[in-house]
């Protein structure tokens, strides 16, 4: 009966506060929890997993509009709620995508300065609830960033690879074999490719690289 009674409380709230899709204001029916049809039939989806050789690249999205101003906005605002509507967008799509599963997902550390003016680790934001929905750990303590380094999009491709040189540092022991390395745009892969090298450096011996969005190099 209470079941009962709170599916009658949400279908009475639909009705007078109805739900609308965030990226276009149409107002969402019961069987559209995040986006309307359009919106979620026209987002820029990765069909496939990608090489970024000698490492596999699993990315749920390229970096085109409306997922480039949502990453953009959303870790530019006080406010969760364009990287939650992209973490519950991940969590959906990417499980059919892996065809290897992990024992661990490392998010791209932020170096502490970035971190308090932030506020947050947007690539932790984006995949802790397909971590959740995976049942993987989360590695959060093993490394940081121990540089603060420019942001990688203002910078030439040379100077990107140099930019992050020694940036990171294992300040923990990693028990897991098998890691996939998030991060929430990859453009020439030097981030990924810099903890990479210290994860193997330190005995793992497969690593993956995930993320939200894919560019190419500009």
């Amino acid at each position: 009966m209470l079941q009962n009674l709170s599916h009658s409380a949400q279908i009475i709230a639909r009705l007078i506060h109805p739900q609308r899709c965030p990226l276009c204001d149409t107002v969402l029916t019961p069987t559209q929890l995040l986006l309307c049809t359009l919106c979620y039939q026209t987002l820029p989806w990765t069909l496939e997993p990608a090489n970024l050789a000698p490492t596999p690249l699993i990315s749920a999205f390229t970096y085109e509009s409306p997922i480039k101003q949502l990453i953009l906005e959303g870790k530019n605002s006080p406010y969760l709620d364009k990287l939650q509507l992209l973490a519950k967008l991940l969590a959906q799509y990417f499980p059919a995508m892996i065809q290897d599963l992990p024992e661990a997902i490392l998010p791209v550390p932020l170096h502490p300065q970035r971190l308090r003016q932030r506020g947050f680790n947007q690539s932790l934001e984006l995949v802790r609830p397909l971590a959740n929905k995976l049942g993987l750990p989360i590695l959060l303590t093993e490394i940081r960033r121990q540089r603060h380094t420019d942001e990688q999009k203002k910078l030439a491709a040379l100077a990107r690879q140099h930019n992050l040189d020694q940036a990171f540092q294992l300040i923990r022991p990693i028990k897991y074999k098998h890691i996939a390395i998030f991060d929430d745009v990859v453009t020439t892969g030097a981030t990924c490719a810099e903890l990479e090298a210290i994860l193997i450096d330190h005995g793992v011996e497969k690593v993956q690289i995930w993320c939200c969005a894919q560019t190419t190099m500009t």
